[in-house]
């Protein structure tokens, strides 16, 4: 076996290398994290990111809020409705033909536009949703709505422009959808997406700049 005899000097200059040599390791162990949050933000955005909508440019861009025609209930009993798949569904049996869904956006959220899909293949009937608050004392408002056409196959509709600023302490917001009165799957309701602007965030540090 070797022995390795070490002096005075050697031991100081090993101690004087050691900041060194860990905060070399420590740069070295951050460098991959360093590099791979830019990318990951850079894709999370380009995934998510929402069309902006017309106008000039610095218009703040619109929020999207989904909801499938599955995840709607019927307004009263008996009322049911038949799946048809992809997130369709159609009226069945007796009783209510029309289906409604709770609205959750941010709190001070403005709302412009609610685009419905469906299918129809019916000449007679065509779905139609309403965009609706109520005051707890037995009033009911339609701030919009939109109703499909007789197009014969899948299709959207845009309600026309709205401009409501959400307030859950007042009011309930809910989409109210009537699919007319056939039972037959000539009328399905596959959901809709509502468009509006998230309410600016204003955060303390950077309210006056950067100095």
């Amino acid at each position: 076996m070797t022995t390795v005899k070490t002096t005075a000097s050697d031991r100081s200059r090993t101690l004087q290398r050691l900041p060194l040599l860990c905060l070399a390791s420590a740069l070295l162990l951050a460098a991959p994290c360093a590099m791979a949050q830019p990318d990951a933000a850079t894709s999370i955005l380009a995934v998510d990111a929402p069309d902006a909508p017309s106008g000039t440019e610095g218009t703040p861009t619109f929020s999207y809020r989904w909801l499938a025609g599955s995840t709607f209930h019927s307004v009263s009993t008996p009322g049911s409705y038949t799946y048809y798949g992809a997130g369709c569904i159609q009226p069945s049996g007796t009783g209510t033909r029309t289906f409604h869904h709770k609205l959750l956006l941010p709190q001070g959220s403005l709302v412009k536009y609610v685009r419905l899909y469906y299918r129809n293949t019916s000449t007679a009937n065509t779905p139609t949703a309403y965009f609706t608050t109520y005051n707890m004392v037995g009033g009911i408002t339609d701030h919009g709505f939109v109703s499909g056409s007789n197009i014969g196959g899948y299709s959207s509709a845009l309600s026309g422009e709205m401009n409501y600023t959400v307030d859950h302490i007042a009011e309930p917001i809910n989409i109210d959808v009537s699919l007319g009165s056939v039972t037959d799957g000539s009328v399905q309701f596959c959901g809709v997406r509502v468009a509006y602007y998230a309410p600016e965030l204003e955060i303390d540090i950077f309210k006056d700049g950067f100095e």
